[in-house]
């Protein structure tokens, strides 16, 4: 199988990783935390070694302020419901995952919020001076994704953070970004960064990066055991404070390996990612009947359209025939569908890995061109 969609899952891993989860499972499977025999303290090394590689990745000024989430979405949750905002109103983007939607519209059920969310602009992206136009006296938080997981188009979210220059909380949701992107909390004022371990940084599904400014303080949103500060109703430090109950330590020990490669790798990626998108959307454009939505891009994500073919008939159409593995639909970003027009059918998204060879992309393309010209017949 040709598997083009690690825009939603990365398939492809690296031999340390595999190396590392494999170690976990048969030698540490033990409580982080919860006890001072040898296993344990190895365990929370792994823990510990995994927070000071992403805190100097990302920039963000405290290694214990370095949580480790189940994924993206639940970091997303204790993001935006910890900074505890119960009036005035939350400035967006349309570009938005449900994992920043659906929050953001309990907050505006709960708490009346009025919600505002910026235009894509001219290109295909969100521009600085559209968020900040939408801000004023009564704005309470911004978030913003950092690159469209629909169009793999990156928004101006630096100057955003740069402009706000720290005096409104900022988050932002790195899923399509992480390991594609140098992240600088410090320099660009991000209060949170929200990371995806399972895409760019090549690890396990199962472990997401909550990753907080130095200054920033948040609400718990998950209370149980911690391993410390027993008698206290809440801990009182970091990481032990966000990070409640037992940790996924295969998937932590998988996101060390996997960040340290994708961090030493990530021009290289970046460059092999580009000229591969590039590829794809240059032979599509020369294909009848298909629209495409991307723009060649470092993230490996390619949209596009069919006529006569939905997206999810199309994506069954190349399983089934062809044995090339694609996403259909919304890609649980309905109002980047009504910005691009395609809420009826949503889209196909060709997601790459810069593990994915010339030769996929061309199997890819002359698949395409079969559907395309026999759209009527399947």
């Amino acid at each position: 199988m040709i598997y083009f969609d690690n825009a939603a899952s990365g398939a492809f891993k690296c031999a340390t990783v595999y190396k590392a989860v494999d170690y976990a499972i048969k030698n540490l499977s033990v409580n982080t935390g919860r006890g001072s025999y040898k296993k344990a303290i190895e365990a929370e090394k792994t823990f510990y070694l995994a927070r000071k590689l992403l805190s100097k990745y990302v920039n963000n000024g405290a290694i214990a302020k370095l949580i480790f989430t189940s994924n993206c979405t639940e970091a997303l949750n204790f993001a935006i419901f910890g900074m505890g905002i119960k009036d005035g109103n939350v400035v967006s983007t349309v570009t938005e995952h449900n994992s920043v939607l659906r929050p953001l519209y309990h907050l505006n059920e709960e708490h009346n919020l009025e919600l505002k969310f910026a235009p894509l602009n001219e290109k295909g992206f969100v521009d600085a001076d559209s968020v900040l136009s939408l801000i004023d006296e009564n704005t309470r938080l911004v978030v913003m994704n950092a690159v469209s997981n629909v169009t793999g188009a990156k928004n101006e979210f630096e100057k955003v953070g740069q402009k706000l220059n720290g005096k409104i909380p900022f988050v932002v949701d790195g899923a399509q970004g992480g390991g594609h992107l140098r992240f600088n909390m410090k320099r660009d004022n991000i209060s949170a960064l929200c990371l995806a371990g399972h895409k760019g940084l090549f690890a396990l599904q199962g472990v997401g990066v909550l990753a907080l400014k130095e200054d920033v303080e948040l609400t718990p949103v998950l209370y149980g055991g911690s391993g410390g500060d027993t008698f206290a109703p809440v801990p009182s430090s970091y990481p032990e404070k966000e990070e409640a109950g037992t940790g996924n330590l295969p998937a932590v020990a998988s996101i060390l390996e996997g960040a340290k490669f994708a961090i030493e790798n990530l021009d290289y990626h970046c460059a092999r990612l580009t000229q591969l998108t590039d590829k794809m959307i240059n032979g599509l454009q020369k294909i009848g009947g298909v629209k495409i939505y991307s723009r060649q891009n470092p993230y490996g994500i390619c949209a596009f359209s069919i006529d006569g073919v939905s997206s999810m008939q199309a994506a069954d159409i190349y399983s089934e025939y062809f044995d090339v593995a694609v996403r259909s639909g919304f890609h649980c970003a309905p109002l980047m569908h009504k910005s691009l027009k395609t809420a009826d059918n949503g889209l196909i998204r060709a997601s790459l890995s810069p593990f994915n060879t010339e030769n996929e992309v061309d199997v890819f393309l002359s698949a395409t061109a079969v559907i395309s010209k026999n759209a009527s017949n399947f």
